[in-house]
């Protein structure tokens, strides 16, 4: 699953639960269909199916990734499913061969199934634990090798076990010869062939562009990527107005996607100055040195853009631990330690676990922009399910604001629109769910060409405030969608858009 995530999309990755039950129910239809002639072989029979097994996730991997599949051609191009199936099948093979172990030995030990159902299962939680630590210590290509030589020492122990007609040391040996040649392999031929489409392979094009570190663990591949030919130039939502030009970066893809930036930062204010012209700093042009909570800290901008705000205390949260050790540790002089700051207090966490179990209050809670602009106009994440965006999770975060405290989720902008208006449609029921008659009057929404900003204040807004919505978005070029008492004329000024959706 791991490896189908980052040379496509995460939505491929659910293959692989479908093709494990695939190769457990063919396993069992051909051991029913066969079984006069398999079971009395079962020795040689099961040693032949893991050692294929062992084998087959190595070959079986190299092939696919050499067919040209493009998940975004599917809707035009009639040869991507033929593509699909040829991959769906090559990965069916290793299950099918691993799964007909297990199915030989139900028929084989009929009075020891229970006790094998037990193993079976206890197996799977171990596999599944082992495979989490191993992604900690190994990139994803290594641990494929390293589930080969599994299958190769099962083959290995059924074989001593069943004492073939060979020598007790050639068996071993044979196996230890195996495991090397699997772990010798070329790193080419299992080399991750990340989409073209991916923002990685995009950014690896520019000439210079260098990749300075790949760091995994199993929430994803962390590749810092280096241009400085033609710099990163990370700024989501940046007005078009603005004059202040974004510090040298550093690029951190997601398993090849979902950029995030660590920016050069020497500790001048001044540097920071292009945040203050994005969709993101809205509230902090209706709050005065807030107590801010960055849920999705990344890179770190959201936390610097607190700090240009002069934020009295800053609490960021970060699931990924990786992401937090590269900007305060392996890349901390380029990032100004930013995540050292004496301000700065720093959680890995999942962000609506950690607000669930805080018993603080905050002026502002910021939920950052989360996954990139390619990918979320493309659509491939279409299916993913996010809890952070649903009416329980926004009832929790405003039960954590403080009186006159806002909430702010930013979000790419798409057309036809479709994540602002269901993050408008679910702040409204959370306010009504939480007891709030009107509760359009604690709403704003500002959109840019490439972002919105949704921001829903712990009561209702203010003149003053919404005098401040409207003269920051003018300022930037920004259209307001959304404020109590909006009247038709002020929107859609500047990102005019063709329909009024």
């Amino acid at each position: 699953m791991r490896l189908l995530s980052i040379i496509q999309w995460y939505h491929f990755a659910y293959m692989i639960i479908s093709l494990a039950l695939l190769g457990y129910g063919v396993s069992g239809t051909v051991l029913a269909l066969g079984k006069r002639w398999l079971a009395p072989r079962f020795a040689a029979v099961y040693v032949a199916s893991a050692t294929l097994s062992g084998i087959a996730m190595i070959v079986c991997f190299a092939l696919a990734q050499r067919i040209p599949f493009n998940a975004l051609e599917v809707v035009w191009d009639p040869r991507q499913l033929p593509y699909l199936g040829a991959i769906y099948l090559l990965f069916f093979i290793p299950f099918f061969f691993a799964a007909s172990c297990i199915a030989l030995s139900f028929v084989h030990y009929k009075e020891l199934i229970s006790r094998i159902y037990l193993a079976d299962l206890l197996g799977a939680g171990v596999g599944a634990a082992g495979i989490i630590l191993a992604l900690f210590l190994f990139r994803p290509e290594a641990c494929l090798k390293l589930l080969a030589v599994i299958a190769l020492a099962a083959a290995v122990v059924g074989a001593l076990d069943r004492a073939l007609r060979l020598p007790r040391w050639v068996v071993p040996a044979l196996g230890g010869g195996a495991a090397a040649v699997v772990f010798a392999l070329p790193q080419s031929w299992i080399a991750l062939q990340i989409s073209p489409y991916k923002g990685l392979s995009q950014a690896l094009q520019v000439m210079g562009t260098r990749v300075l570190g790949e760091y995994t663990n199993p929430l994803g591949l962390l590749t810092v990527v280096e241009s400085p030919t033609i710099p990163f130039r990370y700024a989501p939502g940046l007005s078009l107005r603005t004059r202040h030009e974004p510090p040298p970066q550093l690029g951190v893809f997601t398993d090849g996607d979902a950029l995030s930036a660590i920016n050069r930062y020497s500790g001048k204010r001044e540097e920071l100055s292009y945040l203050d012209d994005s969709t993101a700093a809205l509230p902090y042009h209706l709050l005065q040195h807030p107590k801010v909570l960055v849920l999705g800290a990344g890179g770190g901008s959201d936390v610097l853009l607190a700090r240009y705000h002069e934020a009295r205390s800053i609490d960021a949260v970060e699931l990924n631990p990786l992401m937090i050790d590269l900007v305060r540790n392996t890349y901390a002089r380029f990032a100004g330690d930013v995540y050292g700051a004496e301000d700065v207090r720093v959680h890995v966490a999942e962000a609506r676990g950690f607000v669930a179990r805080s018993a603080e209050r905050f002026d502002l809670i910021q939920v950052a922009l989360l996954d990139s602009f390619a990918a979320s106009s493309a659509g491939v994440h279409a299916l993913s399910e996010s809890y952070i965006y649903t009416v329980e999770a926004m009832q929790e975060y405003l039960a954590h604001l403080a009186p006159g405290g806002m909430l702010a989720i930013t979000r790419w902008f798409r057309l036809p629109p479709r994540d602002s208006l269901k993050l408008f449609a679910t702040a409204v029921a959370a306010l009504k769910q939480a007891g709030v008659s009107k509760p359009g009057t604690r709403l704003a929404l500002i959109r840019g060409w490439a972002t919105s900003t949704l921001v829903v204040k712990n009561g209702a807004l203010t003149q003053a405030e919404i005098a401040s919505i409207g003269a920051f978005s003018r300022a930037r070029s920004f259209d307001v969608a959304y404020y109590p008492g909006i009247t038709a004329s002020e929107a859609n000024r500047f990102n005019v858009l063709d329909k009024p959706y």
